[in-house]
């Protein structure tokens, strides 16, 4: 027998930092209608995303979450919402600066140098 647990609730707390209402529950979180949902509110403007996301979800929500799977979920529907974009490369050069330098010239007494 599955049990349906509140991952939707849970997961849309922890991009929104607050509880939102007509997420029922689920036996496992289907992330793709999640974040249409999530997206149409946030269109309509019900919807305002936390930044960065909250690990303080309450813990009425989390009974009977595997963490393992609510963090994986939580990532994927980040990425969906393109709430948390990965950061690409350092594309422009720039002198060091002096701190930089000084990090960069240290060496430890065995290097030799």
């Amino acid at each position: 027998m599955k049990v349906e647990l509140a991952w939707h609730q849970a997961l849309a707390y922890a991009v929104s930092g607050r509880r939102l209402t007509g997420l029922g529950e689920q036996t496992v979180p289907d992330v793709t209608a999640l974040a249409a949902e999530l997206s149409a509110r946030l269109e309509r403007g019900d919807l305002t995303l936390a930044d960065p996301p909250t690990s303080d979800v309450p813990d009425d929500l989390m009974v009977g979450l595997g963490a393992a799977q609510f963090w994986s979920a939580l990532a994927q529907l980040r990425h969906a919402l393109a709430a948390s974009p990965t950061p690409g490369p350092v594309i422009t050069s720039r002198p060091l600066t002096a701190d930089e330098r000084r990090l960069h010239e240290d060496r430890p007494p065995h290097h030799g140098g």
